[in-house]
């Protein structure tokens, strides 16, 4: 018996056929396995290409598959994985194969996501991460999945947290794609929990000195924006505290010097989003004390860089890390378009 499946493994390498590989349900066809093992990432792209040969949904397979193996390389080679990742999020950021292959798409990105939170890849190579987090971030909201979106938004902001400290400026970046992600109108209205935690994280990280030093002008932008994020009733009614709290970092970061020196209109548009804020009736209907604890932000002499008393978000920066690094489930994987392959 065991002749004779050695003949047959013989022949089927002779005829160039595929053989399961150990732990996998297949291997990578031999070019694209060739190119990543190579940790080229263009080289993937373009086996990607020439393999799926105009096919979309055969394309969102094989990034499905080289994301996959991307992934089984996280421990050993973190930056192959990343560059390799990279090459199948670009994949399926194409609409034709985004929408010839919804489920390989969804599963792409969840799966590149679980590869940028890696503590193995954010100490790697962490501007290699933060780019990997963003471009999965831009694929996700073209997708129109709501909840898909708003977690992957989720996911990058706590990477862009975790490397503030070693690339502050590729924090700042990665955070203001996040909080784009989920200042889009499906994810406020269906995901609210999801744009304020983004933009919870996201104002920890404008009010801390090394990311205003490195990007004040983003550091002005993305402020307003949080600010303008957790105003919106839906997000606020999910936690009137949280996004108080936001308010409070939002104007604290806005407020500074250095921010206030690159863009000096900072302040006013924090100012102006939150005296509205102040007087919404919705607001005030969520929380009756809604507009004295705005003037008490507005009224300081400098903004509290956590959050003010009473609210039960807190400032601890590894308070939703746990939440953070929860995936959605994976849909039912397609049926592959090519005999040799499939979905590890």
């Amino acid at each position: 018996m065991i002749k004779r499946n050695l003949a047959v493994i013989v022949m089927l390498a002779v005829l160039g056929g595929s053989l399961p590989a150990i732990g996998q349900e297949t291997q990578l066809p031999p070019a694209l396995a060739a190119a990543v093992r190579s940790g080229n990432a263009d080289a993937v792209t373009q086996a990607i290409a020439t393999l799926s040969a105009g096919n979309p949904a055969s394309a969102a397979q094989l990034a499905l598959q080289v994301v996959s193996a991307a992934e089984k390389m996280l421990t050993t080679n973190p930056q192959a994985a990343i560059s390799i990742a990279g090459a199948a999020v670009k994949t399926i950021s194409a609409a034709a194969v985004e929408q010839a292959g919804p489920a390989n798409t969804q599963n792409v990105l969840t799966t590149a996501a679980r590869i940028f939170v890696s503590p193995a890849a954010e100490k790697a190579a962490p501007d290699a991460a933060a780019a990997l987090a963003a471009s999965t971030v831009k694929a996700a909201s073209t997708t129109g999945n709501a909840a898909l979106s708003g977690q992957i938004a989720t996911q990058a902001v706590a990477t862009a947290e975790k490397i503030l400290s070693v690339s502050p400026a590729a924090a700042v970046q990665l955070a203001g794609v996040a909080v784009q992600a989920v200042q889009a109108a499906n994810v406020l209205s269906q995901q609210p929990a999801n744009a304020l935690q983004v933009s919870t994280v996201a104002a920890r990280i404008m009010v801390t000195p090394g990311a205003q030093a490195a990007s004040p002008q983003a550091v002005a932008t993305i402020s307003a924006n949080v600010a303008q994020i957790v105003t919106t009733p839906s997000v606020y009614q999910s936690s009137p505290a949280g996004a108080i709290a936001v308010m409070a970092n939002a104007y604290t970061a806005a407020s500074s010097q250095t921010v206030l020196a690159a863009s000096p209109g900072s302040q006013q548009n924090i100012t102006v989003i939150l005296t509205q804020a102040a007087t919404s009736q919705d607001l005030n209907t969520f929380n009756p004390t809604n507009s004295p604890q705005i003037t008490a932000i507005l009224t300081q002499s400098k903004g509290p860089s956590g959050p003010p008393p009473g609210d039960q978000n807190g400032n601890n920066n590894n308070n939703n890390n746990n939440n953070n690094n929860q995936l959605l489930s994976s849909p039912p994987r397609e049926e592959n378009p090519h005999a040799n392959a499939s979905p590890t």
